[in-house]
């Protein structure tokens, strides 16, 4: 199967049909691509900005010729490799001893406005600098792993609540670098979990986000099975179930 190199721009162009190309790719696409039949392989940097992965969307074939052509041709700059879930198997036949444990996660999508949530009268805007330790020492006993990074001025909007002075939930929207709201960062005190912080988190952000950009995207891990549901309530549809896995030096 022949691979063929194209511009960047070609990436909207061809698959801008597409939630992910759409809304989480930068436009127009920075660097070349690489496409095989109905597939395209391109390079994309994640949101933490600590990880290159080469992306593949398409259907098996033209993935795997795209997949033998990279493990060859890749910079070194690429560190990691992604593809749907289901060709994940793929990766080990090609890569081999340079695959590196990775993870399972969905990117989801929607532009369906949210009903509003009861305990959302509990939420108060928080501020990116002023609030930063409070939502640092939130995140070490909520989620350690969390993303959102308060203090770096990359969060463009902050929700959180608080009780006898302390916060017990907060919740962030990043800018992807297709320019959409990424919902990001949400934590809740685990002595205040049932309390519907978390939805009323999600669904006021969300609102927020369709309200100014007629859209909001997320990332999640595959087997936060507690988390897809709420998602799924309100309103968001996976556009593509990744598997990825990190590449050795």
């Amino acid at each position: 199967m022949s691979i063929r190199r194209l511009p960047g721009a070609a990436l909207q162009q061809r698959w801008g049909d597409d939630p992910f190309v759409r809304w989480d790719l930068p436009r127009p696409h920075a660097g070349d691509i690489w496409t095989a039949g109905d597939a395209v392989a391109f390079e994309r940097l994640s949101h933490s900005r600590k990880i290159r992965s080469l992306t593949v969307i398409g259907s098996d074939e033209p993935v795997r010729a795209l997949l033998d052509f990279a493990a060859a041709a890749l910079p070194a700059t690429v560190n990691a490799v992604s593809v749907e879930q289901s060709q994940a198997g793929m990766l080990t036949e090609v890569f081999g001893d340079r695959l590196r444990p990775g993870g399972d996660w969905d990117w989801m999508w929607t532009t369906r406005m949210p009903p509003v949530v009861d305990a959302e009268r509990h939420l108060v805007d928080l501020d990116d600098d002023a609030d930063a330790r409070d939502i640092l020492a939130l995140n070490e006993i909520g989620n350690p792993t969390a993303e959102s990074e308060p203090g770096t001025g990359i969060t463009t909007k902050w929700l959180g609540a608080r009780a006898e002075g302390r916060l017990v939930a907060a919740g962030a929207i990043h800018l992807t670098q297709g320019g959409a709201p990424h919902l990001t960062g949400i934590v809740v005190d685990p002595g205040m979990r049932g309390r519907q912080l978390g939805l009323a988190l999600i669904a006021a952000l969300t609102r927020w986000s369709l309200d100014r950009y007629e859209v909001c995207t997320l990332g999640m891990y595959a087997d936060n099975d507690r988390a897809r549901a709420v998602y799924d309530g309100l309103g968001y549809a996976v556009a593509h179930a990744w598997g990825s896995r990190r590449l050795a030096e």
